[in-house]
């Protein structure tokens, strides 16, 4: 394993529409653990984190991201997954910080996250979608952790002989 954070191959390069994003640099099968944000990460309450958001605190604004519950993870300010982009239709999900590929994915597909599994449903951190322009607003604790779980069983259910 890489130092990177990363379980599979990676490359961030520069994009059109957001800057800099986070792409395979091989082919990634539907399942497969991308990365885990709770490794070496802080972990701070959801309070804590909105109070950081709002005053606009490194790194907790760039790399906060909902862990479980009320807490949020933070940290790793080098690591690449910090690039992975916002889309309604994402190519991974995150149950509790670990990130799994949904589909499966070639060598120079982006790796993107559904921002409302990830972020507070306050309107401290609201933004809008650089594709569409809609509104990002994170769903609740409960909303979270029961979208994922149920999204990664029904992933892993899927998958014959799954080992991550």
């Amino acid at each position: 394993m890489e130092h990177d954070r990363m379980f599979v191959k990676t490359e961030v390069r520069e994009t059109n529409r957001y800057g800099k994003a986070l792409f395979a640099a091989e082919p990634v099968r539907r399942g497969t653990i991308v990365c885990s944000f709770t490794l070496g990460a802080e972990v701070t309450t959801e309070d804590e984190y909105v109070r950081a958001v709002a005053e606009n605190r490194q790194p907790v604004t760039r790399t906060g991201t909902r862990y479980a519950g009320k807490y949020f993870t933070f940290g790793n300010v080098e690591a690449p997954y910090n690039y992975i982009n916002h889309s309604f239709k994402p190519t991974l999900l995150c149950h509790c910080g670990v990130v799994v590929a949904l589909r499966d994915l070639n060598a120079g597909d982006e790796l993107t996250l559904d921002y409302r599994t990830l972020i507070d449903t306050t309107d401290v951190g609201i933004y809008n979608d650089a594709v569409s322009g809609r509104e990002i607003r994170g769903f609740t604790a409960k909303e979270t952790l029961l979208k994922t779980a149920r999204d990664l069983i029904a992933l892993v259910e899927s998958i014959e002989n799954w080992t991550g």
